[in-house]
């Protein structure tokens, strides 16, 4: 039976003017995610444009014969299209880009030499610097806790490849093996969570689970708002690791 929440959550069933009064906290929502881990010459306002565009977009190539929910679906096209914006804009200059890689790199050959989560002191020794130089770079690439759409893997053949938003959302043709390879993938990333030192475990717990901010994650832990955000770069920079994602060239 159709509610009347069902039609209002249906696109076919909005004008746009409607869509936008219906998401824009949604809108809202994933401009205030973003906003907190890139520089400050990103504005709300566009960030909050660029989801708009994904919100029509999306609506437009929404299928509800695919038995997704249209929120879920169409946050994905929100925050999607926003990160679109953010690469275009190319805001990551040359030198943080290699610095992550760097880090990133170091932190994959030492979890293969110890066969353990490395500590930050193992990470400073291999790079050759302080544990305060570390620390230092590690809130430089703060910003890279944005993990881009495109950097996850790609299921399916050349004729019949979806991403693994695209089998999230719903937006591609479900095929069998391409669903499998996602089972797989969401067990990996499980995995790769489930191996992460205590403190990452509780940080991405309060802070992606909870959606506390970096504030109140501080007080919870009692340690700085800057601790925290060099845990959750070292985090990152381990799932990361872990999953095979390189950085983003530029």
């Amino acid at each position: 039976m159709t509610t009347p929440y069902d039609k209002q959550a249906s696109p076919q069933f909005q004008s746009p003017d409607q869509l936008l009064e219906t998401h824009l906290p949604l809108i809202r929502y994933h401009a205030n995610q973003l906003i907190r881990r890139v520089p400050d010459s990103i504005e709300m306002d566009d960030l909050i444009d660029a989801g708009v565009l994904g919100l029509l977009d999306g609506a437009g190539r929404f299928d509800p014969t695919k038995n997704a929910q249209f929120k879920t679906f169409i946050s994905y096209r929100i925050r999607g299209s926003m990160i679109d914006y953010l690469r275009a804009f190319d805001w990551m200059p040359r030198s943080l880009r290699d610095s992550s890689k760097e880090l990133q790199q170091a932190m994959s050959v030492l979890e293969q030499q110890y066969d353990r989560p490395v500590e930050e002191e193992d990470v400073a020794v291999h790079l050759g610097i302080s544990l305060d130089e570390y620390r230092n770079r590690l809130m430089h690439v703060r910003s890279l806790s944005i993990i881009y759409f495109d950097d996850l893997p790609q299921f399916g053949n050349d004729d019949d490849v979806s991403s693994v938003i695209d089998s999230i959302s719903g937006d591609s043709d479900q095929m069998p093996d391409s669903q499998l390879e996602l089972s797989d993938f969401t067990q990996m990333l499980a995995r790769a969570i489930t191996s992460l030192p205590t403190r990452e475990k509780v940080l991405i717990s309060l802070y992606y689970y909870e959606e506390l901010n970096m504030k109140e994650i501080a007080l919870v832990m009692d340690i700085t708002e800057s601790r925290v955000s060099q845990l959750h770069s070292q985090m990152v920079l381990r799932l990361r690791t872990r999953l095979g994602l390189d950085f983003p060239n530029g």
